[in-house]
Formats: C-alpha cells, structure tokens, sequence
C-alpha cells in the first residue's frame, strides 16, 4: 500500500478525529451538569454506561488521531490498532461487572448489544484492521470504516441511554419531592 493510498483517507480521518473529539466534550458537559446522578456508589451502572460512551469515543478519536500522524506506513499502523484494540478490550473486560450489575434496571438483551456485543465486534474489527493492514492489505481501510461505525453507534447509544435514565430519574426525584 503506498502513500498516496493513505493520504486519500486524510479528510475522513480529519473529520472523524473532530468529530469524536466534540462528542467526548459534550459527554463531559453532561456529565458534569449531572454529576450528582452518577456519583454514589449505587450508580454504578450509570458510571459503567458513561465509561463505554467515553471509551467508545475515545478509540474513533485514538484511531482518527493515529492514521493522521505523518510519514506513517501501513505496518506501523496495524501494529498501533492492534495495540489498542488489546487495551479496549482489557478496558471492557474491566467495565463488564458494572454493565453486568445494571441490568436490573434494563432489559438484558439490548444492554448487551449495544454496550458488550458491539463494541467487542468493533474491537475485534480493529484488531482485523491493524492485522490487515500489517499483511498490507488495502480492504484493510474499508474495514476500519465498520469499526468506526461500530463503536459511534455504540457511544451514541450509550449516551442517550445515560441521558435518558438520568432524566428519568431526576423527573421522578422531583415528582416525589
């Protein structure tokens, strides 16, 4: 795969890493407006679901980021995303008890899909990706697209989750009080 392969990629990477960035900065507003709800020990399932936005975002943004560093060869990458699809899944690995515990307060199969199941998939992807692009395939890319896809959809599902339940929570808090 030469240069001029990966540099046809730049514009999407560039508006992917912006993206991904804005959307990390808009969790954290949130949370920080609510951050009485999420603290406690009792929350946290609502701390395990910000933290699979967090993650989940952060990887499109650490993916974005690193395809963007210049002079880079294909090898180079693949061996940086299958690093990192190792550290997210230790990190998931390390979330799952949290998500686990909040099913009670979700129904299990949606609960799993969009925060185990997808986001495994897309760590699975992404370490795919890094070993394609190792082997110096070019179909490599276009699987990085799934991952990116697969791990937006995810935070933003998780997002909405977390504000929906936040919410909720606080319109009963008031309705009781």
């Amino acid at each position: 795969m030469d240069q001029a392969t990966l540099a046809s990629w730049h514009d999407f990477y560039l508006t992917l890493g912006t993206a991904a960035a804005s959307l990390i900065g808009l969790l954290f507003v949130a949370l920080s407006l609510n951050l009485d709800a999420v603290m406690g020990e009792s929350r946290e399932d609502l701390r395990a679901v910000a933290e699979q936005a967090f993650n989940s975002f952060s990887a499109v943004l650490l993916i974005a980021v690193c395809f963007l560093i210049p002079q880079h060869n294909p090898g180079d990458l693949g061996v940086v995303y299958v690093m990192l699809a190792i550290i997210g899944g230790y990190r998931m690995l390390r979330r799952a008890p949290g998500v686990w515990r909040g099913r009670q307060r979700d129904r299990l199969g949606r609960m799993a899909f969009w925060r185990l199941v997808l986001p495994a998939l897309a760590l699975l992807g992404l370490a795919a990706s890094g070993l394609g692009l190792l082997d110096d395939q070019p179909s490599a890319l276009y699987w990085l697209v799934a991952v990116i896809l697969g791990f937006l959809m995810s935070a933003a599902r998780s997002s909405w989750d977390l504000l929906v339940k936040v919410g909720e929570e606080r319109h009963s808090a008031h309705g009781a009080g």
